[in-house]
């Protein structure tokens, strides 16, 4: 009975549990049925963060779209800008290559006019002469039949028999002299030439290089020429003048901007030449102008400073010495200068148009284009500073005595009665002053008349000698042979005072022989004492010459025997080179000093070489090498 009494009360607790279980789910149903539960608010706040996101999200996509598209329609921009930019500089190139080929086409049409107008000149000219020869022939045909027939009158049978046998005898007589003396000249000349075949090296490399102080400040050149304005036959020659200066002063700031932006010692060791070769081209069109000495006095200057400074600095790398930075430096305010000469030379040319007559320089005046133009250039607003260093153009070489003159002074009327004497054989006319030039030798400048063209000389104040003198005309043909034509140069020597003087370098171009002779002291050729003369082949004439570096380096020296044979100095020579020749000489060694060296001419690997060797203590003094370019060879 326990028993089901405790089981009767388990079952009515357990169903009072049940009934108060029932009653708290009820109460839960209602409870939740009334207000949100906390996990649907956090569901609902969830839901709207990750709305805000999806916003800021595609706020940001919209944004980075925008700044794409922004960066892609500058790019747009900035390609079409570029390709604007590319477009002009290939218009203004296309201008600029149309506007040279206008002034090429002008020069050619230049050209081609005074070729034209040159060719019948000539024909009239040689027309004319042909004319007046025959009219000179028939007169003196004349005059030499009323001569013998006067002398005729009065001869007897027994008189003319004797004057036709004297006059057949003399002719044979001195017919025959003279093809003795012909021969003889020739034979010497040519035995002279088989023992100096294949100099001249330092010759040429004191042409090329400048080595034997030559200093163009106050001296005109042999090419230059002074025509009066009417002679219409060298309007050619100064006008390609002109402009291949203006070429050459452009080359000179290409190579120099070159050589200043280069690193390498080889490349800028070429622009360097490069440079040289076109200062010389430059220097000797420039001379080719009919202008006054003050008014090419700086350009000139300043072209052959450029000129000469690169052989300085291209003997330095090729001696293995880098530059220094005074070295670039100097360059540097070469090149600024050069630089204001180009920009000048291009204006000259832009106002001229092509529309002038140079051969009106002979005679202009302040205000004519060309002469205000160069005048302008003495005032440069580039200084360069004076350059001291090895070389003939140096700063330094101003304070040089002058050996080969004396201190005693002579009047104008001494000099030009020595003009007169030396230039005898010319038919002077009109012989007159034409002032005075000023620099390291002091000169009467005299000018005279012969046939047609004018004579220009200088005569020093000191002893009266000829330092230069030139002649204009053309030389249209080549009659004259070379011994004949060294045969003039000779006797013109002699008859100015220089003596012992040998034939060393030869060249010929346009119909005229350039000549350059050096004093020969106990057989030695001394290279410093140098006179150049030039000689027309269609005459024969002697019509220039150049003394300066004679009469500047010329004394009687005191020359030692070499203390070494001529095997011995061989010997320092290179083994594989091929010498053809030796000979002593006396070269120049800076500006002050000489040295008798030995001069071996010889080949290497197909090329030419010249090599100085001290006769005294057996070392290299100098080499050369002959370097052929576009304007002919070269020693450098």
């Amino acid at each position: 009975m326990e028993k089901k009494k405790n089981n009767a009360v388990e079952k009515a607790e357990k169903a009072k549990l049940v009934n108060k279980s029932q009653k708290n789910k009820k109460a839960n149903k209602k409870d939740m049925s009334n207000s949100p539960s906390q996990e649907n608010k956090t569901n609902e706040r969830q839901q709207m963060s990750n709305k805000e996101q999806l916003k800021a999200q595609k706020h940001q996509r919209k944004m980075e779209l925008k700044k794409q598209k922004e960066q892609k329609r500058r790019k747009r921009l900035e390609i079409k800008e570029q390709k604007k930019l590319e477009r002009e500089k290939v218009r203004a190139e296309k201008q600029k290559a149309n506007a040279q080929k206008r002034i090429e086409l002008a020069k050619i049409k230049a050209h081609k006019k005074a070729e034209k107008q040159k060719a019948k000149m000539t024909l009239l000219r040689d027309k004319q002469r042909r004319k007046q020869e025959r009219k000179e022939k028939r007169e003196a045909l004349k005059k030499e039949r009323l001569e013998k027939r006067q002398m005729l009158k009065s001869q007897t049978k027994q008189e003319k028999r004797e004057r036709k046998d004297a006059e057949r005898k003399a002719r044979r007589q001195a017919k025959l002299q003279k093809t003795q003396e012909r021969k003889q000249r020739k034979r010497e000349r040519q035995k002279r030439r088989d023992e100096n075949k294949g100099y001249g090296g330092w010759l040429a490399a004191v042409i090329s290089l400048g080595v034997a102080t030559l200093v163009l400040a106050s001296v005109l050149t042999f090419s230059l020429l002074m025509p009066t304005t009417t002679d219409n036959l060298m309007e050619l020659s100064y006008q390609k003048s002109f402009y291949d200066t203006v070429e050459q002063v452009d080359n000179i700031d290409l190579n120099l901007s070159k050589a200043l932006a280069s690193k390498d010692a080889m490349a800028v060791e070429q622009y360097l030449i490069d440079t040289a070769i076109n200062s010389e081209l430059a220097e000797n069109d420039i001379q080719q102008l009919p202008l006054h000495d003050e008014s090419k006095y700086y350009t000139t200057k300043l072209i052959n400073q450029i000129g000469d400074y690169s052989k300085y600095l291209v003997n330095k790398l090729i001696n293995g010495q880098p530059l220094t930075s005074v070295d670039k430096q100097n360059l540097q305010s070469l090149y600024s200068a050069n630089l204001e000469l180009k920009n000048a030379l291009q204006q000259m040319m832009k106002e001229t148009n092509g529309n002038y007559s140079f051969s009106s320089l002979a005679k202009a005046k302040s205000g004519d284009i060309l002469i205000e133009g160069f005048t302008k250039l003495q005032n440069l607003s580039v200084e360069y500073p004076e350059l001291i260093y090895d070389g003939p153009f140096s700063d330094g070489q101003d304070q040089r005595a002058i050996k080969g003159l004396s201190k005693e002074q002579v009047t104008f009327d001494i000099a030009k009665e020595n003009f007169i004497k030396i230039f005898k054989g010319y038919d002077l006319k009109n012989i007159k002053s034409s002032g005075q030039t000023d620099g390291d030798i002091v000169c009467y400048n005299i000018q005279a008349e012969v046939d047609d063209s004018l004579l220009y000389a200088q005569i020093s104040k000191n002893d009266g000698k000829l330092i230069m003198f030139s002649m204009a005309g053309s030389c249209e043909s080549a009659i004259v042979d070379e011994d004949t034509a060294i045969e003039n140069a000779e006797q013109f020597l002699s008859n100015m005072g220089l003596t012992d003087m040998q034939e060393v370098w030869m060249n010929i171009s346009n119909n005229v022989y350039t000549f350059n002779f050096a004093k020969t002291q106990n057989g030695i050729i001394l290279y410093p004492d140098l006179v150049k003369v030039r000689v027309c082949a269609e005459t024969g004439k002697v019509i220039g010459i150049e003394a300066k570096s004679y009469y500047t380096n010329h004394t009687t020296r005191s020359l030692s025997s070499a203390s070494l044979s001529q095997s011995q100095a061989k010997k320092s020579v290179f083994d594989d080179m091929q010498i053809k020749g030796a000979r002593l000489v006396v070269v120049p060694v800076g500006n002050t000093s000489e040295k008798l060296c030995y001069e071996f001419f010889g080949e290497f690997d197909g090329q030419t070489y010249y090599v100085y060797i001290d006769a005294n203590n057996g070392r290299q003094v100098e080499m050369f090498k002959v370097v052929e370019g576009t304007e002919g060879a070269y020693l450098m």
